[in-house]
C-alpha cells in the first residue's frame, strides 16, 4: 500500500470525479444502445429470464461479505498485508460457500421458475461468475485506498463493453439466453484480469482476527444498510417472476416485458 502525500489528495479526487462521472456517462451509453439492440434480437421471456436469475444472484451476493472491504478502504492507519489476506480469506470461505448453496439449489430454482435447461445454465454461470467477481475485491479496496479512481473504472467500463458486445452479437446468431451466459463469463473474467494488472497485490491466505475485530464495528452496520437496497431492487423480481402474468404469460416474461 502506498501512502498517499496530503497535496495529492486535492488533485487524485478531482480526477476521480471527472474519471467516475466518465465511466457512468459511457456505461449509460453501452447500455442503452446495447439493450435497444436485444429488444430487437430477444424475446421478453428470454430478459425476463435473465432479470430474474440476476436479482437471485445479488440477493445471494449480501451473504458473501460483511463489510470488511468497505472497512479497510475508510481505514485511518495503514493496511497490512496480512489485513488484506485475512479479509481475502473470511470473504472467500463466504462467497465459495454460497456459490455450494447456490449450486445445490439449481434444481429448486429451475422448478421455482420453470426454466428450461438454458435458462437454468444462466443462472449457474452467473454464480460462477460471482466467485470470480469475489477475487477482485482486495485490487478495488487498494485502487479506492489510493485515490485510483481512474484505473478503477478501467476494468468496470471493460467488463460492460465486453458483455453487451458479445451478447448483441450472440443473440443476433440465434444464440438465446446463451447470449447473457458467454457475456457475463467473458466480461467478468477480462475484468479480473484487468483488475490483477493495473492493481497486483501478494494474494495469499492468513487468519488474524484480532487486527479485523475492531473493523467489524464499522464493517458490519455497514453491509447491513445495503439490505435497504436490496429489498428495493432485488426481492421484487424475485418474487414477481414467480408467478404468472396477464394474458398468460410466464412469470420471467411478465418481468421481461
Amino acid at each position: 500500500m502506498e501512502e498517499i502525500e496530503i497535496e495529492n489528495v486535492a488533485k487524485r479526487s478531482i480526477r476521480g470525479i471527472v474519471a467516475l462521472v466518465y465511466r457512468t456517462f459511457t456505461i449509460q451509453i453501452i447500455g442503452l444502445v446495447a439493450n435497444f439492440l436485444l429488444t430487437v434480437f430477444l424475446s421478453p421471456s428470454i430478459f425476463g429470464i435473465f432479470f430474474v436469475v440476476s436479482a437471485a444472484i445479488a440477493f445471494l451476493s449480501y451473504f458473501s461479505d460483511i463489510g470488511l472491504a468497505a472497512a479497510l478502504i475508510q481505514k485511518k492507519e495503514a493496511i497490512t498485508d496480512e489485513e488484506l489476506r485475512t479479509t481475502f480469506t473470511i470473504q472467500q470461505i463466504l462467497v465459495v460457500s454460497v456459490v455450494v448453496v447456490a449450486l445445490f439449489l439449481s434444481g429448486f430454482v429451475k422448478s421455482f421458475y420453470r426454466l428450461d435447461d438454458q435458462g437454468i445454465l444462466l443462472f449457474q454461470a452467473l454464480v460462477v461468475s460471482f466467485f470470480l467477481s469475489s477475487l477482485k475485491t482486495i485490487p478495488s479496496i487498494i485502487l479506492e485506498r489510493n485515490l485510483r479512481f481512474e484505473k478503477l473504472v478501467i476494468p468496470q467500463i471493460v467488463e460492460n463493453l465486453f458483455f453487451y458486445v458479445i451478447a448483441v452479437v450472440l443473440a443476433a446468431k440465434g444464440f438465446g439466453v446463451a447470449s447473457f451466459v458467454y457475456g457475463v463469463f467473458i466480461g467478468k473474467l477480462s475484468t479480473l484480469i484487468l483488475f490483477f494488472i493495473l492493481s497486483p497485490w501478494a494474494w495469499g491466505f492468513a487468519w488474524s482476527l484480532p487486527k479485523l475485530r475492531p473493523m467489524f464495528s464499522f464493517g458490519v452496520p455497514f453491509q447491513m444498510a445495503g439490505w435497504v437496497g436490496i429489498l428495493n431492487g432485488a426481492v421484487v423480481p424475485i418474487f414477481v417472476g414467480r408467478f404468472p402474468g396477464p394474458g398468460g404469460w410466464s412469470g420471467p416474461q411478465a418481468v421481461g416485458f
